[in-house]
C-alpha cells in the first residue's frame, strides 16, 4: 500500500527527502520539493521545534553546504 510523504515519521521524511529540490530547472520537481519541506517543518513544530537529535538527523542525510548549526537555530529562535 502507497504511503503519502505526509504520512512519514520525520525519520523518514528526512531519510527521503530531497535536499536539493531548489537547483532543479523543472518547476514541477521545484513545487514539489518546496511543498515536502514545508511538511518536514511542519513536522518539527509539531513535536516541539528543532532539537539537537533532529539536527543530527537533518544533517546526517543533507548535503554539507545545506548541513544546519543546532546552536544558531537555539540563538535565533527563542
Amino acid at each position: 500500500m502507497p504511503r503519502y510523504f505526509n504520512d512519514l515519521s520525520l525519520n523518514e521524511m528526512l531519510e527521503h527527502h530531497d535536499y536539493t529540490y531548489m537547483y532543479s530547472d523543472d518547476f514541477k520537481w521545484y513545487e514539489a520539493g518546496r511543498q515536502k519541506q514545508e511538511l518536514i517543518h511542519k513536522k518539527i513544530e509539531e513535536q516541539g521545534g528543532w532539537t539537537k537529535e533532529i539536527v543530527d538527523k537533518w544533517n546526517k542525510h543533507a548535503p554539507e553546504s545545506l548541513a544546519r548549526d543546532y546552536e544558531w537555530i537555539k540563538k535565533y529562535n527563542k
